[in-house]
Formats: structure tokens, sequence, C-alpha cells
């Protein structure tokens, strides 16, 4: 029934469950009955802080064998207190007997709540009912919004043989406020100026299991590291710097290699027997040093050779690539952590060439190219990877018929495919443009960019784009201000930009990158930790930096921590105190034989005291906070992220709510 309020202050909607008649009508005597009622100091404290509004409606939470309690209670408020509104709530549960009952009640409960919330005035929860109610409509008014929790109770002073009404100068009267209870929440968590730079769904959870994500360790015990990289694996991650031709392993590279020679009609046989003429030994016995006489002879995939043998890769390279034109059984010579200490400090050149010769090569077809696309995305979804930007020159794949245009609408092609059997996956290009070769290459991929980024950016999230530029290749001899008139049409078309700076040269090839070329991330950025004013401004402008864990160790001295001087450690860590957009990454997976969730664990490895679950879940949202995306797709993405890490979080810390 609804009945003209009151004038005065803002009224008061009071929200019960209905259990005690009594009680209720106590209620309406404490806001509504002015003087006709006295209360102890405390109470009437609490009753001026209201400044006089009085309850303009009720609304009761009944379950069905509510309905003579309703009537008592509607009967003696419209005897004592005409202006108020009584408005049940019939639960659609008969009585809370079950989980499922709670369940429904907690359904309505929290509809209700909002509801209300959202168009009263002053909204009170009350104790009215039994407990389990209670407790939902305290936990929904702090989710949704109220003015607080107000309960009375009678002393026992009371005397038994009057009316409870009569006594009501011996109520106690807890009132407690909704901001008092945000105030104590956010005084209680010590850890809450770190949590802005970490998932927000973390901010609810309780102190114990925040301090135990500070205090837990990945990466310093070496006999925890397969239940490590079972929870890395389950965590949603993105990958921003992950090289197409460097991606592959060893039978994938024999697939290919396959492909490669049926699409260009190759005479396997022919060229084996070229091998061995002009190295003059068997095939099996081959080195690097023996292909140093090979000529042109070796078309395709084995084109321009001797240009990619200075510097000559270790022993099996070559070998290995030669085998996969001749489906030859040899040694898989991948890196894995046990030859890691054996890599350090080679050139870059020697990467490089890795890349180009276990991969980047054999994408001549359109065929190769959509196996080893396809073959990338589910490698990686398998890894937990939720988003990814995958780095390719077009121009490298054009040795035979394909052009450029080609080769970014197929891979683009694949992506969309892969995309649609998997909803919850996003893949994205970067085109990258290589130092030390040709203007002229550079200058088509940026061309490149230009159009594909400009013809993608208005289309669904939910088709590959080309969403950035990547600069990569030799430092040395080669400043980025150099291409500063390459780049005048990305930053006319505002096209993010990354550049791989500071990996093997100094500090000054990073500015460079972001003071001429205008870097919105930096690759590995090895080198910004010897310029410490550059370590203040990236962090305050947000800059992020791309480090591959296993990638940065192959080509420079890292050593582990117990082996290292301060000079010869990791930086990343330092990176993350300092409050730097540090983000995870594969760089060339094939090369280093690794994936993301490892790379992860080789990070932590690498840092003195390993990283904290704290840490990976602040560098996991590193990844998906610098990915080069539209602000609404990123914050659609990291919500669904942040939902899904609370989750696994929940699972973790607690095992007995699991379904």
């Amino acid at each position: 029934m609804q009945k003209n309020r009151r004038p005065g202050p803002e009224p008061v909607v009071l929200l019960a469950a209905l259990g005690n008649v009594d009680l209720i009508l106590e209620y309406l005597d404490f806001f509504n009955g002015g003087a006709r009622f006295s209360y102890t100091g405390e109470a009437e404290q609490v009753r001026r802080a209201f400044s006089g509004s009085g309850i303009a409606a009720v609304h009761l939470i009944c379950t069905a064998d509510s309905g003579k309690k309703l009537k008592e209670l509607e009967g003696k408020v419209v005897a004592d207190y005409p202006e108020v509104a009584i408005e049940p709530l019939f639960l659609r549960c008969t009585d809370i007997e079950t989980a499922a009952d709670e369940q429904e009640m907690k359904e309505e409960v929290y509809a209700l709540v909002e509801k209300l919330a959202g168009s009263t005035g002053r909204l009170i929860i009350s104790s009215g009912g039994r407990k389990t109610m209670t407790n939902r409509l305290i936990e929904a008014g702090l989710l949704h919004g109220c003015e607080g929790y107000l309960a009375i109770t009678d002393s026992r002073q009371t005397d038994r043989d009057k009316p409870i009404r009569d006594q009501t100068n011996t109520f106690n009267i807890l009132w407690i406020p909704a901001r008092q209870f945000y105030r104590e929440r956010c005084d209680a968590i010590p850890l809450r100026d770190g949590i802005g730079d970490n998932f927000r769904s973390l901010a609810i959870l309780p102190q114990s299991v925040l301090k135990k994500l500070q205090e837990e360790r990945i990466g310093v015990d070496r006999e925890q590291s397969d239940r490590e990289l079972v929870w890395l694996r389950k965590l949603p991650k993105a990958d921003l710097h992950c090289h197409l031709g460097g991606a592959f392993d060893l039978p994938l590279l024999r697939k290919l290699a396959r492909l490669m020679v049926e699409d260009c009609r190759l005479d396997t046989s022919a060229v084996k027997k070229i091998v061995e003429e002009k190295t003059g030994v068997s095939l099996p016995r081959l080195t690097s040093g023996h292909l140093r006489s090979l000529r042109p002879e070796v078309r395709h995939c084995l084109d321009n050779l001797e240009e990619l043998l200075d510097p000559v890769p270790p022993d099996g390279g070559i070998p290995a690539l030669v085998a996969q034109l001749t489906d030859e059984q040899i040694e898989d010579l991948s890196f894995d952590s046990r030859k890691m200490r054996d890599c350090r400090a080679k050139d870059l050149a020697w990467y490089m060439t890795c890349g180009d010769l276990g991969g980047s090569a054999l994408l001549q077809t359109e065929r190769c190219l959509r196996a080893a696309m396809s073959w990338l995305l589910q490698r990686c979804y398998d890894d937990g990877v939720r988003y990814l930007e995958v780095r390719c020159s077009p121009d490298n794949y054009c040795r035979r018929d394909l052009d450029i245009r080609d080769v970014l609408n197929i891979l683009i092609d694949e992506g969309r495919s892969f995309m649609r059997r998997h909803d919850d996956f996003t893949v994205n290009l970067l085109v990258m443009a290589t130092r030390h070769k040709s203007r002229a290459a550079m200058a088509s991929h940026v061309s490149a960019a230009v159009c594909f980024a400009g013809n993608t950016h208005q289309g669904s999230s939910r088709t590959p784009r080309v969403v950035g530029f990547d600069l990569a290749g030799q430092e040395k001899d080669h400043d980025p201000v150099q291409f500063r008139d390459l780049f005048m049409p990305l930053h006319h078309h505002f096209i993010n930009i990354t550049i791989h700076a500071g990996e093997m040269e100094d500090d000054d090839r990073i500015w460079q990158a972001l003071y001429v070329l205008h870097a919105k991330r930096i690759g590995h950025g090895l080198k910004l930790i010897n310029n410490r004013k550059m370590m203040h401004y990236i962090r305050d402008y947000g800059t992020a930096i791309e480090m591959c864990p296993s990638s940065n160790v192959q080509t420079n001295s890292f050593h582990l921590p117990g082996d290292a001087s301060p000079r010869d450690r990791y930086p990343l860590k330092e990176y993350l105190r300092h409050g730097i957009a540090v983000t995870i990454n594969t760089d060339n997976p094939g090369i280093s034989a690794t994936h993301l969730s490892r790379e992860y664990l080789v990070a932590a490895r690498l840092s003195e005291n390993g990283l904290s679950r704290w840490d990976i879940l602040k560098l996991v949202r590193n990844g998906f906070r610098a990915a080069f995306l539209p602000k609404d797709e990123k914050d659609r993405l990291l919500k669904k992220v942040d939902r899904q890490i609370f989750d696994i979080i929940l699972n973790n810390y607690f095992q007995e709510d699991r379904s």
C-alpha cells in the first residue's frame, strides 16, 4: 500500500526480513515516534544523526509462511504510523532449507537492493528475520549502496511483564554507517597502495590471500618447476613480441620444408647431390663449416646462403635446414634449459641467422604461411595466450610468387579463421622492418603498414589487424635517427610503433627510439638500466618494455643471481620495482625452444629470490595493458582477463568452494 510521505528531510527506506513483528515496530518508533519514546544517550545521538528523517517505506523480505505476521504488522502500522508504506517481497522459495533455496533467496535479495539503492532515499538495512537473510541484505547493501546497518536489541534489564515498546530507554542501538565499513576496509589493507598496478579484483580479497600472493615465490626451487609451470599455463597471457619466422620447432620446420618442396617442385635429390658434391662429405656428417663452399646452385630457401653464413650459425643450424629439404633424420639441436648457459654472449647476427634458417626462409608459399600461422596460434592458445601480436617482415616471404599484400592477407585470413573457432582469443599483426637491410625494403614495409592499418582500423575486433610497426635488426651502426624520414608516414597516420632498442647497444638507442621515432614500446630495453633518468621518464609516461628472457640470455651475458655480479644480472626485477611497465614475451620461441609460460619461469629464475605470484600477475596485466588496441577493446579485454585471474586465485586459495 502506498501512502503520503511526511514532509521534511529526505525520508528513510527500511529494508529487513520479516520475522519479529514487534522489532519492525520498534524501528518505526525509533524513526517516526518522536518525543513519545525516550532512549539512551547513545541511541539519541544516532537519532540526531538522521536529522529528523522518518521512515517512508518498509520493504520486507517474506517467505510463504509470513502471511499471518504481515497482516498483523500492517494492522498495527495503519493504527500507529499511517504515513508509512509496507511493501512486502515474497520469495519464490517457500522456505530456506537447502543451498538451492539460499541461492534463490540471494538472487532476489540482490535484485531488490540494487533496485532500491538506485531509486530511493536513505536506504537502511536492518535485522528482522533469519540471520541468513540479514547477512545477504548487508552484503547486497554494501555492494549496491546503502547508508548503513541498524540493529535494535533489548537490554537484560527489561521488565518482562511490561510491553517491550514501553521500555525503549533500555534498548541497545547498533548503528554502523556504510562509510565506516569502507574506511575500515581501506585502512585494513596496507597493500592497497600497490593494488593499483595489479588486477583490480584482487583488492577485495582477504588480507591473508594478498599476503600469500606477495610472499609465495616462483623460480626459487627447481623441484617445483613443473607445478609452477602448471599454474603459469593457467594464467591468461599476452605475448606482444613474437616473430613469425623464428617461432617453429623442428617437426614443423620439416613439414614446412616438405610443403615448400611440393609447392616449388624442388628436386630434393638434386639438392642433396649438390650439397654433398660441393662440400665433399655425406649429409649426416655435414657441419656449418663445410657449407662455406656452397654456391647459388641451391635455390629458394638456400638462396643467398653465403650472405647468411657471416657469421656462421652454430653447428646444426644449417644441417637442420638441409635435412628438412632432404627429409634426413638429424639430432634436434634446438636450445633447451641445459644449453642456455652455453649460448650466452652470442652475436645478434648469429641469433637472426638462426631465425632466417629456422623458419623465415621456408615461408615462401601460401600453404607454408597458412600452416605456420595456424600452428603458432594453436601452440600459443594451448599455453594460455589470449592476446598475441605476431611480427613479420612480409618482404622476406616474397622470394617466389607472393607479394607483400598477399602475405599479409594470408596471415590475416588464417588468424580470422582461428579466432572464429576460439572466441576467447585475439591475434593482431605488426609489420616489421630491419635496420641493416635496404631503405627501399623499409619503405615498402612502412607503406604496407599504413595501407593495412588504414583498411583494418575500423574493422571488427574479431578480425586480425595490422596494429603497429616494428623496427628490428642490428643496432650497431644503425641509429634510429637515420630512419626519421622513412617513419613520417607512420606518424601521419597515427600508427603504433615499437622499436628494438638497447638490446646490444647502449641506452642512447632507447633515447632515439623514444624521441626521434616516437616509440610507444621498447623491444628488450636491456641497457635502460644504465640510465636512471630515462627509467624515471619511461615509468612516468607508461612506456612498456618488451623483455624476452631466454632470447636476452642467448644474446647477452646475463647470469643466474648466484653466479652474477650486479652488472651481469638480468634487469627485469629492478625495472619492476621501479614501476616500469615490463612485459614478458617469447621473441623467437623456436630458436629458444620456449613458450610464454616458460618465459615467465625463466624470468623468475633470472631474478634474485625469484618473483612473487603478485609480481607474476603484475607482469601479466602489463602485457594486456601494453597491447596495441583501441581503448574500448582493451578495457573489455582487461575486464574479461581480470575475471579469469580472480577465478584462478579463488581456486588456489578457496579450494573448498570449487565446483
